[in-house]
C-alpha cells in the first residue's frame, strides 16, 4: 500500500475517513485505485480500513460505532458466549446504523446479531475510538449480560492480565449501578474456562460454595470442589479439540476417582441452557455424600 495511505491509516488505528486521508495527502484517484486492487477496504460510505484490521472491528465500524462489551474484550483474550451478538457503542442520537456485513442495508431493531449500546457519550473518544478499552468494556458486559456470563468475561479478562489493578476494578465498579456492583467481587482469575465461571456463579447463587482450581495432587487440578469430596468438571468441545486432549482428560478423571472423589461432568450447553437439571444433579450428589450447602469447601486426604 502507498505510504500516503498506510501512514495515515496507521495513525488512526487502521481506519480513517475519506476526509482524513485526503487531508493527509492522499488523492481520490489513489483511494479508488488501492481499493480496486484489494489493498484497501471500504467499510461504509466515506470510511476506509487497512485490510489486516481485525474483522470484528471492521464489522462494528460498518455499523457505525466502536467494538464494545464482550466483543471488545474477546480481542484481548476474554471469553464471550457462544453465538454472542456483536456489541457496538454508538452515540445516543446516531440513527444511520448499517448492518455489520452489508453497508448497503440499514440495521433494524429486530436484528438480533447486533446489540447497540447508545453510550458513546460516556466513553473516551481517544482511548475508545475503534475498540472500547478493557475497563468500560467489562462494565458494559456486566450491564448487558446475565451476571454469570458477565463474571465469566471478567474472570477471563483478568486471567489474560487486564483489569487486575485495584484502581481499574474500582473504576469498573463506579460505572455500574448499585445493584450490580457486588458482581465485581464474584470474579476469580483462577477460572480456566467460561463454563467453569458460569457454573461457579450459579452454584453460589444456589448457596453452594466452591473451591476454584484446587490442586488435588502435585499434577492434578480440578475445576470446582464442593465440600471435601465432590468435584464438578466443566467440559466443552473447544477444550477437547483433539482425541489426545479428550483421552488425557479421561485419565485425569479416573485418577480423581481413584483418589476417592466423586466427579460430575457438565458440558457448556447444560450449564447455560439446562441449569435446573445440573443443579438437581449436584444437590443429589451432595445429599448422597453428606455435604451440606453451608459446608466450606476444603482439600483433605481421602485415600
Amino acid at each position: 500500500m502507498d505510504a500516503l495511505l498506510s501512514e495515515p491509516l496507521a495513525r488512526h488505528g487502521g481506519l480513517a475517513s475519506r476526509r482524513q486521508l485526503l487531508q493527509d495527502g492522499a488523492s481520490q484517484e489513489l483511494l479508488d485505485r488501492t481499493w480496486r486492487a484489494g489493498d484497501l477496504l471500504r467499510v461504509r460510505h466515506g470510511i476506509y480500513a487497512a485490510p489486516d484490521l481485525p474483522r470484528e472491528i471492521i464489522r462494528s465500524a460498518r455499523v457505525g460505532g466502536a467494538l464494545a462489551g464482550p466483543s471488545a474484550t474477546a480481542l484481548i483474550g476474554g471469553w464471550q458466549p457462544h453465538g454472542a451478538p456483536l456489541f457496538v457503542s454508538v452515540r445516543a442520537n446516531d440513527h444511520r446504523l448499517r448492518h455489520p456485513d452489508d453497508a448497503g442495508r440499514r440495521l433494524t431493531r429486530r436484528d438480533e446479531s447486533v446489540v447497540v449500546l447508545r453510550d458513546a457519550h460516556h466513553l473516551d473518544p481517544l482511548a475508545d475510538g475503534l475498540v472500547v478499552s478493557p475497563v468500560p468494556a467489562v462494565a458494559q458486559s456486566l450491564l448487558h449480560l446475565p451476571v454469570w456470563e458477565a463474571v465469566a468475561v471478567l474472570d477471563s479478562v483478568q486471567r489474560a492480565g487486564h483489569v487486575v489493578d485495584p484502581v481499574d476494578i474500582e473504576l469498573v465498579r463506579r460505572r455500574l449501578p448499585a445493584r450490580l456492583r457486588a458482581a465485581v467481587d464474584l470474579a476469580d482469575r483462577r477460572a480456566e474456562s467460561g463454563t467453569e465461571s458460569i457454573a461457579r456463579v450459579r452454584l453460589a447463587d444456589a448457596g453452594i460454595g466452591t473451591l476454584v482450581q484446587p490442586e488435588l495432587t502435585t499434577s492434578i487440578r480440578s475445576d470446582l470442589l464442593i465440600g471435601d469430596r465432590l468435584i464438578v468438571e466443566c467440559v466443552s468441545v473447544d477444550h477437547h479439540s483433539s482425541p489426545a486432549s479428550y483421552n488425557s482428560d479421561r485419565r485425569r478423571i479416573s485418577e480423581m476417582i481413584v483418589l476417592g472423589y466423586t466427579v460430575l461432568e457438565f458440558p457448556y450447553p447444560d450449564v447455560v441452557f439446562a441449569w435446573p437439571g445440573v443443579l438437581a444433579t449436584v444437590e443429589a450428589a451432595m445429599w448422597t455424600l453428606g455435604i451440606s450447602k453451608g459446608d466450606i469447601p476444603r482439600l483433605r486426604t481421602l485415600r
